[in-house]
């Protein structure tokens, strides 16, 4: 059953900035990753998954407290991650192929010389931060002149809590998109 988790894959929008990077910064990002980021992603999922149960018992309180832990994550994440981050500075909203062990997008940028990259991605609507490294697999030409080429790839040296947190962000995707159909 886990391992069909991590490859659960949808289609979806999150806030992305990247760049490619080289050999020695993806082993020097892999042995470097924060103890304390670690312990924020674990309360972000237990505070995730708490928030799901209590919205079958209480689900006006669940909602206010769910907004208010993505007014959280929107203003700790900005000052956390944004200043030890270089990346490329476009930060914007991007359609993504996710799952728990990777993802897909489409691009301007030519990737094709590159082998990984490193990703700030936030996750909608949760505002939930996560800066992943991950080796790219492919690197495919499209038919779109404004975003020419598709890149695939597998994330590298992702933890546990940052895997979890993206199944329950995919889980609870799948049950906002399953909803709205279901009320049309």
């Amino acid at each position: 059953m886990e391992e069909r988790r991590r490859y659960f894959r949808l289609d979806d929008e999150v806030v992305m900035d990247f760049r490619a990077i080289s050999q020695e910064e993806f082993v020097h990002w892999k042995e470097h990753q924060s103890l304390e980021k670690t312990e924020l992603k674990e309360l972000e999922q237990e505070l995730g998954t708490l928030l799901h149960q209590m919205r079958s018992v209480h689900p006006t309180l669940a909602q206010i407290l769910e907004l208010f832990n993505r007014k959280m994550n929107l203003l700790s994440g900005h000052s956390a991650d944004v200043a030890e981050l270089s990346l490329s500075g476009t930060e914007s909203r991007v359609r993504v192929n996710l799952s728990a062990c990777g993802m897909s997008f489409y691009t301007d940028s030519d990737l094709s010389e590159a082998q990984h990259m490193l990703f700030h991605l936030q996750l909608k609507p949760s505002n939930a931060m996560l800066t992943l490294a991950g080796t790219i697999v492919a690197t495919e030409a499209t038919q779109d002149p404004e975003k020419p080429y598709l890149v695939r790839v597998n994330f590298e040296g992702i933890q546990e809590s940052e895997q979890e947190l993206l199944i329950q962000h995919l889980f609870q995707l799948q049950t906002r998109t399953l909803k709205h159909q279901r009320d049309q």
